[in-house]
């Protein structure tokens, strides 16, 4: 039977650590022996404690807790002896900021630092005589798995964010370069503190003959977090010649890297999508008591909303708020949409509220929505219950927080639509899982959810609606919660396409085809 080693630097948290956890988990009940090397940060049972996470699987954890002692004690996280990993996107909240910057704004010094102590890490735990290595995400990880594991044959699944932070790193050292100088340079003169910040900028644009999405870029842009593009944009793409045969999770992502990444040039990259698991993300009719007994759970009992700057549960709801809830007319609920994912600028989550707004006076009885999601203390911009009030429909918003897994199908099958009008969204497992449920989804025409949803016809499983455009969302919306019998058959058609299609095991099969190739390109290359 094979023996699979698996690495990825960060804690639980997003998607890859679901795929990494399904695959192995599929693997073992094959009979084959693996082993998983990956961050952790809190006690048991917080959301992101490895062990609680990967319970039942040979996990070797990078504790992360002492690193972020030392950011809560106003030190450097990436300082520490095992230091704290950088991030793709920007999750710093204001002045606070986060024990996870953007790669771009950790030093080259810091860099090294974490390159040692994950291959510290790997050399101390590593199995002794794996088959296979696979690493997730491109990161300092391909360097040190290159150190720690030898010949060791590898592959690497990129999950999409990794592209995204590459893709922004590059935009920006374009427009320095085109204006005749660096990122960090940049960095200081358009620095936000700089008395003469807007000056600069206009002399900038006009000297270097910007066009206008040149020029947006450069003023939206906080230069003093992408001061290291350069080093990093060159260390993640090295990192690609050495992360042994690549994976992607869309087709939209394959077509992505092969533009970003020079080491894949000529190279066949398969694309795999992540899967689903079909025994719980499946069809089940609650009744409207269940239904209420979720609710009351999820927003009065155990509250975990939070407000910027805030702790998880800071958002409470009572009797009254939960009345809200139900049609005065009928006493029954009001339709619900839920929206899933994390507080990041692709999610949209200000075209989704716009868009809710638009909907909520202009259909028959208006709906609800639940906000499920949002790890605590990650927001990229204007935090969502600050814009939901400024909106005016705060009473109508309900936010749920961050939730365990095992606890998603339960929200999903209360809601009566998943809407996620996420822009170039890697792939989008959340909406499969809404599918598999029986809770059609609503997103946009763009990344992996275009190729997911299929938006008309007999086999139409949700509906796609242009980017960034609340109106088009809110007209999906409207005839999405008007249609009933049309939300059933598109509902039907998801569960069945999800069954047949999408569950783990072929997905663990794929893998395992690709571990076979990795295995004889690295015995032709002795």
């Amino acid at each position: 039977m094979p023996d699979i080693d698996t690495a990825l630097i960060f804690f639980p948290r997003g998607g890859s650590a679901q795929v990494a956890r399904y695959l192995l988990r599929e693997y073992n009940r094959r009979g084959w022996t693996t082993r998983i090397h990956a961050g952790s940060l809190g006690r048991p049972g917080d959301p992101g404690h490895a062990p609680t996470f990967y319970a039942g699987l040979d996990l070797h954890p990078y504790d992360y807790n002492p690193a972020y002692r030392r950011f809560t004690e106003g030190q450097d996280p990436q300082a520490d002896p095992l230091p704290f990993h950088p991030s793709y996107e920007d999750r710093s909240l204001g002045a606070r900021g986060c024990p996870d910057p953007m790669f771009a704004a950790v030093p080259p010094t810091a860099g090294a630092r974490l390159t040692r102590a994950w291959t510290g890490h790997l050399v101390r735990h590593r199995s002794a005589d794996p088959d296979v290595l696979h690493l997730h995400h491109l990161s300092h990880l391909q360097n040190a798995a290159y150190r720690a594991y030898g010949g060791v044959p590898r592959i690497t699944t990129l999950h999409g964010t990794e592209l995204k932070q590459i893709q922004g790193m590059r935009e920006r050292i374009a427009i320095a370069r085109h204006l005749g100088t660096t990122v960090p340079v940049l960095a200081d003169t358009l620095h936000p503190d700089h008395p003469h910040r807007e000056r600069t900028l206009k002399q900038l644009a006009h000297d270097g003959r910007l066009d206008d999405d040149q020029e947006h870029l450069l003023r939206i842009t906080e230069w003093p977090k992408w001061r290291w593009a350069d080093y990093w944009h060159a260390a993640l793409t090295a990192s690609a010649r050495q992360a042994g045969r690549i994976v992607t999770v869309s087709h939209h992502d394959r077509d992505l890297a092969l533009r970003l990444l020079p080491a894949l040039h000529g190279q066949e990259v398969p694309a795999i999508t992540n899967g689903v698991d079909t025994t719980a993300f499946r069809p089940a009719s609650l009744t409207e008591e269940q239904r209420l007994a979720n609710l009351r759970r999820w927003l009065v009992t155990d509250p975990r909303g939070w407000g910027e700057s805030r702790p998880p549960g800071n958002i409470r709801y009572d009797d009254a708020d939960l009345s809200r809830l139900l049609d005065p007319a009928t006493g029954r609920l009001r339709p619900l949409l839920l929206w899933v994912g994390r507080f990041l600028e692709f999610k949209k989550v200000p075209v989704l509220l716009e868009a809710f707004r638009q909907v909520r006076d202009e259909v028959p009885v208006p709906p609800a929505l639940l906000m499920w999601g949002g790890y605590p203390g990650e927001c990229e911009g204007e935090h969502p219950t600050d814009i939901a009030h400024r909106l005016g429909i705060d009473r109508d918003v309900y936010f749920v927080g961050w939730r365990g897994h095992d606890e998603l199908p339960s929200g999903l099958h209360t809601a009566d639509l998943m809407v996620a009008p996420a822009v170039n969204e890697p792939f989008g497992m959340v909406y499969l899982e809404a599918m598999g449920c029986g809770t059609p989804p609503i997103a946009t025409a763009t990344g992996g959810p275009a190729r997911i949803i299929t938006s008309s016809g007999h086999d139409a499983t949700g509906w796609l609606v242009r980017p960034n455009d609340p109106a088009s969302l809110a007209a999906a919306i409207k005839e999405a919660l008007i249609g009933s019998r049309e939300r059933a058959r598109r509902a039907a058609n998801g569960a069945r396409h999800v069954q047949a299609v999408h569950g783990w095991e072929p997905v663990a099969d794929r893998y395992a085809e690709q571990y076979e190739v990795a295995r004889v390109g690295s015995r032709s290359a002795r």
